[in-house]
């Protein structure tokens, strides 16, 4: 691994204002569910946490949604 990489998961938030979803573009509306990337032994900054919709994590579940962060 990397050591510029952090080792991440995805937790399940509800939302408590608007925002976008990485992956489709779609907005999260506040209190909808979404779900925010976490580092898993590391802080991950709340600035770089990419953040999908509900809708994308059942679609492609979180291995597809993280793999991107290595591409």
């Amino acid at each position: 691994m990397n050591k510029d990489q952090i080792d991440t998961h995805l937790d399940r938030k509800k939302s408590n204002f608007p925002s976008v979803c990485v992956h489709c573009g779609d907005q999260i509306l506040s209190n909808d569910i979404y779900y925010v990337e976490v580092g898993n032994k590391e802080h991950l900054h709340s600035l770089i946490a990419r953040k999908f919709c509900e809708d994308c994590y059942k679609k492609y579940g979180e291995q597809m949604l993280l793999k991107g962060k290595n591409e």
